[in-house]
């Protein structure tokens, strides 16, 4: 009969080889698109509340350099308090449980190191596939005028999220014309600003160009409508639609066009296909190098055992920790999308 501790070696020596054999991230697309200074590992030294989430006050910044003359007192200035974004830290696991008669078969170290390494296995592809799946279900339900709790609510253990469903501003991710996101401090006309969702807009150069004005142009600004640099990079688009991807940041001339005119967007977007964008079959994205997503996230999944005397079983847990949440909507436009 093996015992607890044989089974504990078997648990940790196997089934955490099996977890790191298998894990791979090479399907996760969301990390093409979010640089590594935006992917966290979660410590206490990275998260204000760890393991729960993190809540920061994201400061809206000075205003203008001022021209002075010799002896001129220096106009003062002070960093504004802006929103508080927070995210919450999500324990994801599943769980392999072996009983005391297991353990009294004739053959169960062979039986269950054939399990706990199929267990592992399966532990590691169940983590990409969450995080792939969570982080691509943010930029489909993003649109949503009336929100969507399953990927924006980040309420954590005491912390109540001010806009469960919306981003940091209480707008969806992807605010369309007549629900613009607001500035924080800055209270005049401010035009277009605001809009980064273009309910219809079919993938071609016209909408293309008027996708890569909006963000480099028209939401460029910052809290205090002062102008900032935003450099659309990335065209981002379901599996259907990989053709027309292509046809837009690989022909040398511009698509549908009838002047034999140059195609500018030739090697300017950098074309990501992303098969888990499902929704909406005709639906695209144009993203900034940093498309304003901050990623909470574990890495490779964690082993851990639970004895339970009353029931005479032993339980392995297999978990990772995840969150994501969006700390800048300007660096992100979606088109095609329905805002409903």
């Amino acid at each position: 009969m093996l015992t607890v501790e044989q089974l504990n070696k078997i648990a940790f020596d196997r089934g955490y080889q099996a977890i790191a054999d298998t894990y791979t991230e090479d399907e996760e697309v969301w990390r093409e698109l979010v640089p590594a200074s935006k992917i966290i590992a979660p410590s206490v030294e990275t998260l204000t509340d760890y393991p729960y989430g993190d809540r920061k006050v994201m400061p809206i910044g000075l205003g203008d350099l001022h021209e002075i003359e010799e002896g001129q007192r220096v106009p003062e200035d002070i960093i504004g308090e802006g929103p508080v974004r927070q995210c919450k830290l999500r324990t994801l696991a599943t769980a392999l449980t072996v009983t005391e008669d297991m353990l009294m078969l004739r053959d169960a170290e062979t039986r269950l190191v054939r399990d706990v390494i199929d267990w592992g296995r399966r532990v590691a592809l169940a983590a990409s596939r969450f995080r792939n799946d969570f982080v691509a279900g943010m930029f489909q339900k993003g649109t949503l005028a009336a929100g969507s709790t399953k990927y924006f609510n980040n309420a954590y253990r005491g912390t109540p999220d001010a806009y469960p469903g919306f981003i940091y501003d209480g707008k969806p991710w992807f605010a369309a014309a007549g629900n613009e996101h607001p500035t924080q401090g800055f209270t005049g006309s401010t035009g277009s600003f605001g809009a980064n969702l273009i309910v219809s807009g079919t993938l071609n150069s016209t909408n293309v160009q008027a996708a890569y004005t909006q963000m480099s142009v028209t939401n460029a600004y910052d809290e205090r409508y002062q102008p900032i640099t935003v450099r659309p990079a990335v065209l981002l688009a379901g599996a259907s639609m990989r053709q027309s991807v292509a046809a837009i940041t690989e022909s040398d001339l511009l698509p549908g066009g009838t002047n034999n005119d140059a195609n500018a967007f030739r090697g300017l977007l950098r074309p990501v296909i992303w098969d888990r964008l499902t929704d909406d079959s005709d639906a695209w994205w144009m993203l900034a190098d940093d498309p304003g997503l901050t990623v909470y996230d574990s890495g490779i999944p964690e082993i851990r055992t639970r004895v339970n005397e009353a029931t005479r079983t032993v339980t392995f847990e297999g978990f990772i920790r995840f969150g994501a949440v969006v700390t800048d909507w300007r660096g992100a436009v979606a088109a095609n999308k329905a805002a409903s």
